[in-house]
């Protein structure tokens, strides 16, 4: 009994101080992003999609102090053991390096996240669990792909770099829109996630809405379009799945 309720414990612990971190230093995030905004930066309601992940972490947590074994014998807890303590960890470092204005550390450790949600992601995909877990997770790790990205524009601005390998920022944008779509469309058919999509929906919007540039806006509206209707292809396959 106790070994199933320790990892929960310990996500309980790890996560408050996350949430306390993001607390006392949410205000600065904006601003700071604000300094450098690049091409590629959402407007800003677009980051309150982190309450309804930080939401859905809390419930899930709690959800695991009532997990079962599953068909291969190990509670979700177990299974991912020390992962998600690493990823609150990390989360919790991301916001306080980023408002520091650490830019290059900012970048490093968002990459880390995101890794961590690699794993955690592959790990609940793996053993067919609760479909809320990748629910929670799959938004999650959706949210931190877009970030890391946006964030990686906004070092490279930082720097005051106007071209890269010969290409200039909105070259790179599209480039950037265009590869991000693809990863989308390929984790939701291999993972069968449709909801991973929609948050890439719910972060381009936001960057229409925060641009002008009509070349730009253009693309925005292609991607979207394609990963609309990825969503659809892949909720409509899992409903016919469930149904055989």
């Amino acid at each position: 009994m106790f070994r199933a309720k320790f990892w929960p414990l310990i996500y309980v612990i790890v996560f408050i101080g996350t949430l306390i971190m993001n607390y006392l230093t949410s205000m600065n995030v904006g601003r700071v992003a604000n300094q450098d905004q690049a091409l590629i930066q959402p407007a800003g309601y677009a980051f309150s999609i982190w309450s309804l992940i930080y939401l859905l972490i809390i419930i899930w947590i709690i959800r695991l102090f009532f997990d079962q074994q599953q068909d291969y014998g190990l509670t979700q807890g177990e299974n991912l053991t020390f992962w998600p303590i690493l990823n609150f960890i990390l989360n919790g470092l991301w916001i306080y390096v980023f408002t520091k204005n650490w830019k290059l550390a900012s970048v490093i450790v968002i990459i880390a996240l995101l890794l961590t949600l690699v794993i955690i992601y592959r790990k609940i995909s793996q053993y067919h669990n609760d479909p809320f877990d990748r629910v929670v997770f799959g938004i999650y790790f959706a949210w931190v792909t877009v970030a890391t990205i946006v964030n990686i524009f906004t070092y490279v601005k930082s720097l005051n770099v106007s071209n890269v390998l010969g290409m200039s920022e909105l070259t790179w944008t599209w480039v950037m829109l265009i590869v991000a779509t693809a990863l989308c469309l390929y984790i939701a058919f291999k993972y069968h996630d449709f909801l991973y999509p929609l948050v890439f929906v719910w972060a381009f919007a936001a960057i229409y809405f925060e641009n002008q540039n009509s070349l730009l806006l253009m693309v925005l509206i292609g991607c979207m379009i394609v990963q609309v209707i990825t969503a659809i292809t892949v909720l409509i396959r899992n409903l016919k799945n469930s149904q055989k």
